[in-house]
């Protein structure tokens, strides 16, 4: 059992090592009581591991090196400006996409 939890540590280091960048990050960022910045972290951890595995869903040839990248983005930033961010510019592209098929 340890053994193959230390394996798929081994194999998945980015991955965790984005997760963990994303709770340092947001933790030192939050204000409020001890709860609130641990919940707000723990978020930003499960968001930003999500949103890598999405993107290598959508695009199976990204490193796992940008998990990291990811994963500090998120940290930085918060889930709310991150999802912000992504609505944003996929509501850009859609509009963009949509203007050129009216052409």
């Amino acid at each position: 059992m340890i053994e193959r939890l230390l394996n798929y540590i081994a194999e998945n280091k980015e991955v965790i090592t984005g997760a963990v960048f994303a709770f340092v990050i947001a933790f030192m960022q939050r204000k409020g009581d001890f709860m609130n910045k641990v919940s707000g972290a723990f978020l930003c951890s499960l968001f930003s591991t999500g949103l890598y595995c999405g993107v290598v869903s959508i695009f199976p040839s990204v490193p796992p090196v940008c998990a990291v990248a990811i994963g500090s983005f998120v940290g930085f930033y918060g889930v709310d400006e991150t999802k912000k961010l992504i609505i944003d510019k996929i509501k850009s592209f859609l509009e963009n996409r949509k203007d050129k098929d009216n052409e």
